[in-house]
């Protein structure tokens, strides 16, 4: 299997992105719509622009497959509208209107709890206001959890890109660099671990065969729980507002 390739349509006016995967085991064409996305599958050696073709010929039925979708994370995140998870845990975003006039929106942690003081007038929601602080959050711990996990499996990674990808937590190029999703960091540290050392076993094994997760399992056992807890709350990590 290839590659996954990304690629953007417009359908009914909205502006969906979706991947395209080229299968050999694959006998037709067909199109996945999931809390990841949409992902049109092809068969091993038909034209790319097929993908286009046959997304744009079940239009309507894309649109209220994603509807769908999100209508499901938003009542099975669980989560209220001023909570979001960091480290695995639930946080209340408590916000103070600053009285002095204020330029920035400054974030401190406390015990489950996010203080944010804003400017007076604000009117983003309590996770739009957060989000920038979670993603430097994100950046430093993702940062450091690599470095730690790359000394433990004597890899070298060339860089490290921090993202907000709609399908996946993580990649790894043909030449070492690593790329993450910035909302790892709502996940716990153990799930989070895990997804790097996915990642850099990549380096060694550029494939998913039986040798590649023998690395993963080799630094992670439970790598098979962490992964399930990861499609589980998949909803809970991309909060709908």
């Amino acid at each position: 299997m290839n590659e996954p390739i990304n690629a953007v349509t417009t359908l009914e006016g909205q502006k969906i992105c979706y991947r395209i995967v080229q299968s050999k085991r694959a006998r037709r064409m067909r199109i996945t719509v999931s809390a990841s996305g949409v992902t049109v599958t092809l068969p091993f050696g038909l034209k790319v622009v097929e993908a286009e073709r046959m997304i744009q010929q079940n239009a309507g039925w894309v649109l209220e497959q994603l509807k769908r979708v999100s209508k499901k994370a938003a009542s099975g995140s669980g989560l209220p509208s001023d909570v979001v998870l960091l480290r695995g845990k639930p946080y209340k975003i408590e916000i103070i209107e600053e009285k002095e006039r204020a330029s920035r929106i400054h974030i401190s942690e406390g015990r489950e709890k996010l203080l944010a003081r804003v400017p007076a007038g604000s009117a983003r929601s309590p996770r739009s206001l957060v989000e920038p602080w979670l993603k430097q959050q994100a950046r430093k711990e993702i940062e450091e959890m690599v470095k730690q996990q790359a000394a433990r499996m004597h890899l070298t990674v060339k860089s490290i890109s921090i993202r907000d990808q709609r399908t996946r937590w993580g990649s790894c190029s043909s030449k070492g660099a690593l790329s993450f999703n910035w909302r790892l960091v709502m996940a716990p540290p153990a799930v989070l671990e895990y997804v790097v050392i996915h990642e850099l076993a990549h380096i060694r094994q550029p494939n998913h065969s039986p040798a590649f997760w023998n690395v993963v399992a080799q630094y992670t056992p439970n790598y098979k729980i962490l992964r399930q807890w990861l499609r589980k709350n998949a909803a809970a990590l991309r909060p709908v507002e």
